[in-house]
């Protein structure tokens, strides 16, 4: 499927868009090396760094931020950084790329998300999280929101991305939809279980199928079971649309101003790596709600765009000409 719209003019749209980006931010740290031996000492396999052994990317909703700056939107970057050399790197690593960091809150009570992947011929032998996952205190939460409210005149649409670490609270999550409503922004979430239904009257509500079954407690791995399942979070939400992401499967589409409801097929013909793939969907869904584009083109070229990040190996901002590539090649 190809937007009505045409894909080039599609990603022309979001050119200049200004989203609040708010949630986890995380700081992905890989160690890449060569597998030769198994260690003496266990069964486990001995890793052997190499010379430029060492990358940190930006993760989370941070790495969502990247993906609207990619794709040629402005974002403005809400969430908790640690009082850490981690945070401050994080931080820096964003601000080189072009996010505005000044909706980020540094607490010192907490340390910056860090996942460790150490890797091997692209393969990915063992992950270690360093974190904190409950939720932040009252007083960062005041912080928080007060820069929010500080920026939110000047943005066309906000953009949730919940990872289950603490920074999205209900309390906070509820103040935030609040406030859109009243300066008439669409906001488009991308939940995770704790607070899975505390999103409630937004404008796009994104859980893949993982998500939407815990939630449910109901198996929705068919597009029609799916679509099902998108009807009973959409009537306990009140979310304007649900769109629920199938993996290999592509996804389905719920209009709640229509009750019309679609399978979108995957695009994607090689996958790679699926990590990041849900950061650009919701991406280039909250870049579309700024522009008032149709919610159906929008997901069709989401599923481009997660296509795209498919095919490439670890965590990766998709830029519009990969878009453009992917399309080409589903029309092929």
């Amino acid at each position: 499927m190809i937007p009505q719209a045409g894909v080039k003019n599609v990603l022309e749209m979001f050119s200049g868009k200004r989203v609040l980006v708010a949630g986890d931010l995380v700081l992905d740290h890989y160690l890449e090396g060569t597998v030769g031996r198994v260690s003496p000492e266990a069964p486990v396999p001995v890793v052997s760094l190499g010379e430029d052994y060492q990358k940190w990317i930006p993760g989370g909703a941070a790495n969502v931020a990247l993906n609207v700056v990619s794709l040629g939107g402005r974002p403005l970057l809400a969430g908790v950084v640690g009082g850490d050399t981690q945070g401050e790197l994080l931080l820096d690593l964003l601000a080189g790329r072009g996010v505005d960091v000044g909706g980020v809150v540094v607490d010192g009570t907490r340390p910056t998300t860090v996942k460790t992947r150490v890797m091997a011929r692209n393969q990915q032998l063992i992950r270690i999280d360093r974190e904190k996952t409950g939720d932040i205190s009252r007083d960062v939460a005041g912080v928080l929101m007060e820069r929010i409210r500080g920026a939110v005149g000047g943005v066309h649409g906000i953009i949730l991305e919940d990872y289950n670490k603490g920074v999205l609270t209900a309390e906070l999550i509820g103040e935030m939809v609040l406030m859109a409503n009243e300066f008439g922004l669409p906001v488009s979430v991308d939940p995770k279980s704790r607070n899975f239904w505390e999103y409630r009257g937004v404008h796009l509500f994104k859980p893949n199928l993982h998500e939407a079954e815990a939630a449910l407690g109901m198996e929705a791995a068919t597009p029609e079971k799916a679509i099902l399942a998108a009807r009973t979070i959409m009537d306990r939400n009140g979310a304007g649309a649900v769109l629920i992401t199938l993996g290999a499967l592509g996804s389905v589409l719920l209009e709640g101003s229509t009750g019309g409801a679609v399978h979108i097929p995957a695009a994607a013909r090689h996958v790679f790596d699926v990590s990041g793939a849900g950061d650009s969907v919701i991406a280039v869904m909250g870049l579309a709600s700024c522009c008032g584009l149709s919610l159906l083109d929008a997901a069709i070229t989401a599923g481009l765009a997660a296509a795209a990040v498919c095919a490439e190996p670890g965590v990766y901002a998709v830029k519009p000409e990969d878009i453009l590539r992917e399309a080409r090649r589903f029309e092929e």
